[in-house]
């Protein structure tokens, strides 16, 4: 049996190594996947995703070399090319002289730079393209009996940001740079809190032709805690937070959070404020969470992504409209009839596209009864916000 150790709520701001717990079969698994190859991780906001690879690069296994890399709000694929330069510069993962010969080459590369130091650069159109390619060759060179795991948190958002074109080059580019004999033992993750697929259909409708650039990755979406995590994390704010909840609150707690990390911190945080150390101080910090409506605690996250990135977004609004007011799951002709009812712009292969696109962004889960598809939300957390906040 695991040691309770004290946690202290962090409430989104990042989590000490040592504090992050509950995920170690996760870790595992990724690392027995990135043997073989690279991973596309999903998980909406507040899974405790970044912290699951921060401490994978901390504590990283022997015969790899780990490297993260925070990449929202980078502006373009050549401030991506210098930020891992940078990262790479910071973990010391190149001796001086040799980053210097490469911050010289970043510096100087041109797009009619064809070959240097016995690298052949002439297939490559764009500088960025070159000076990654010479950056990562550096580094299986130096690290040649290792594999290099490089991960993207927040790709997809990344993506999303800068330009269609300059996205499909640069997702095209890591794919097969990975197919490169002399980069085998590169592996990327790329991690978002908005299903990369969301983007890379909005770049296929805009016209571009990037095929399948995942289909060298092992597609894995994050779930919350299992239950007992979920109270061994319980048990350690519990401990941290001083506030002697029973273990009955704590099962309570983590239950009504669906055993999402942040939710459960965020509930210990108000408890630990208010000190109402009985049920009604449970119901009082879920009512904070169920009624705000500005994305304080995380949960609006699920409405926007929505708005920005569901190509018929009023139908995915409608169906979890009807599915929010129904105390139990709904059949898909029931979901589909009442949908119709609303609008007569769309058709029924439009909403059973749009049920599959939210059970597979996380929104919605299905079950078979009798031959016949129901669905529900896959969080009652959400659920329950959404009819408060957003149900009509």
């Amino acid at each position: 049996m695991k040691k309770t150790i004290p946690i202290t709520p962090s409430t989104g701001g990042a989590v000490a190594t040592n504090d992050i717990v509950g995920r170690d079969k996760e870790i595992e698994t990724f690392w027995n996947i990135l043997d073989k190859q690279g991973i596309a991780l999903f998980a909406e906001r507040r899974f405790g995703k970044s912290s699951i690879l921060r401490k994978m690069e901390a504590e990283s296994k022997d015969g790899f070399i780990t490297i993260y890399k925070p990449v929202e709000g980078i502006s373009s694929p050549g401030n991506f090319a210098i930020s891992l330069l940078d990262r790479v510069k910071e973990l010391k993962l190149i001796d001086e002289s040799l980053f210097k010969n490469i911050e010289t080459f970043y510096n100087k590369t041109t797009s009619v730079i064809e070959e240097i130091g016995g690298v052949k650069l002439k297939k490559l159109e764009y500088e960025w393209q070159k000076q990654l390619f010479y950056l990562l060759k550096k580094l299986t060179e130096k690290h040649s009996c290792k594999k290099i795991v490089i991960i993207l948190d927040e790709f997809s958002i990344f993506l999303d940001e800068i330009s269609d074109e300059e996205a499909s080059v640069l997702i095209g580019f890591l794919r097969n740079l990975t197919y490169e004999k002399d980069y085998c033992n590169i592996r990327f993750i790329y991690c978002g809190s908005i299903g990369i697929d969301l983007v890379l259909d909005k770049i296929i409708k805009n016209g571009h032709n990037i095929g399948d650039p995942l289909n060298h990755m092992n597609k894995y979406g994050l779930e919350p805690f299992s239950p007992d995590n979920s109270m061994y994390f319980g048990k350690c704010l519990n401990l941290g937070c001083t506030l002697k909840l029973s273990e009955e609150l704590i099962k309570l707690v983590c239950i009504r959070a669906n055993h999402i990390p942040y939710f459960i911190d965020v509930v210990f945080d108000k408890i630990s404020k208010s000190r109402k150390t009985n049920e009604e101080g449970v119901n009082e910090a879920f009512e904070e969470i169920l009624n705000d409506t500005k994305g304080k605690e995380s949960i609006k996250h699920f409405y926007d992504r929505i708005e920005k990135f569901y190509p018929n977004k009023e139908i995915s609004i409608y169906i979890l409209n009807y599915i929010s007011k129904s105390a139990e799951a709904v059949s898909e002709n029931n979901i589909a009839n009442n949908v119709l009812s609303y609008t007569t712009k769309t058709n029924r292969i439009e909403i059973n596209e749009e049920i599959e696109r939210l059970k597979n962004d996380g929104y919605l889960s299905r079950k078979v009864i009798d031959g016949e598809r129901f669905f529900d939300f896959k969080y009652s957390l959400l659920k329950s916000w959404w009819k408060i906040n957003k149900a009509y």
